[in-house]
């Protein structure tokens, strides 16, 4: 059985609405990202900016988000990295 090359973790809500996680890839380690909420209602799908849109669309989006993970990916960079509707 196949193992995906990046997983992601369990996202996080932050104070100013924006999705925290971070992705793990075989000879990367480890990276931060963030989510802003307008992202995830745009690109996503997410009704509204509530919890429950977010957290559902970020589930739903997890395809899309590993793709965009894996091109902006910057191992070592010791910082969340932000992604845009550009980057999905």
């Amino acid at each position: 059985m196949e193992q995906p090359l990046t997983s992601l973790t369990a996202p996080i809500l932050s104070a100013d609405s924006a999705i925290w996680f971070s992705a793990y890839g075989f000879g990367w380690g480890y990276c931060a990202f963030a989510l802003p909420s307008q992202v995830v209602c745009e690109c996503l799908g997410a009704a509204d900016d509530s919890p429950r849109q977010l957290l559902l669309a970020f589930q739903l989006g997890k395809p899309r988000l590993l793709a965009a993970v894996e091109r902006t990916v910057r191992p070592g960079a010791g910082s969340r990295l932000s992604l845009s509707a550009n980057d999905l």
